[in-house]
């Protein structure tokens, strides 16, 4: 495994393993992974700037949404304190 993932191995179940295996994801896939309707995974994915048309498909960056959606949490936690 690559980058820090080993450290989270005994979180992680197959369901994390095969989303990260993407670059790419749609938003179906999204909507699965984050256990979020459609519209809030919509929503998110175009504040994070992650959304990527190609032809008629259209695709979320998985990086950039992952960020955004660690950014948020972190935002969250701060305001709470």
């Amino acid at each position: 495994m690559s980058g820090n993932v080993w450290m989270f191995s005994d979180q992680i179940d197959d369901e994390d393993v095969e989303f990260m295996t993407h670059d790419f994801v749609t938003y179906n896939m999204a909507c699965d992974y984050c256990r979020l309707g459609l519209k809030p995974v919509t929503r998110i994915a175009h504040e994070a700037g992650a959304v990527y048309k190609i032809g008629k498909k259209v695709l979320i960056r998985r990086s950039i949404f992952e960020a955004y959606l660690r950014e948020q949490r972190s935002v969250e936690r701060s305001e709470q304190e």
